[in-house]
């Protein structure tokens, strides 16, 4: 169960981390065993809840942060290159 920040960055981060746990055990990709725990606050009722309604990596949030990513790098190069 992938717990990280429920935000775009989280997923981000959580498709990461899914990739180096499927390198590490490759019997969890087969046996799709990588799920995603989304929750906003550390408080009993909050991470049970995360717990009984867990989900899968959303690859659009994953996306939109590879695409933002790469394009602050390449607004980031474009403007370095006037300085």
């Amino acid at each position: 169960i992938l717990w990280l920040d429920c935000d775009r960055e989280g997923e981000a981060i959580s498709d990461e981390v899914r990739t180096v746990c499927l390198k590490g055990n490759p019997r969890l990709g087969t046996q799709n065993r990588v799920y995603r725990a989304k929750f906003s606050t550390v408080l009993q009722g909050e991470i049970r809840r995360a717990l009984c309604t867990l989900g899968r990596v959303n690859e659009n949030f994953v996306q939109a942060v590879q695409a933002r990513s790469e394009h602050d790098l390449r607004v980031g190069a474009a403007f370095t290159r006037f300085q």
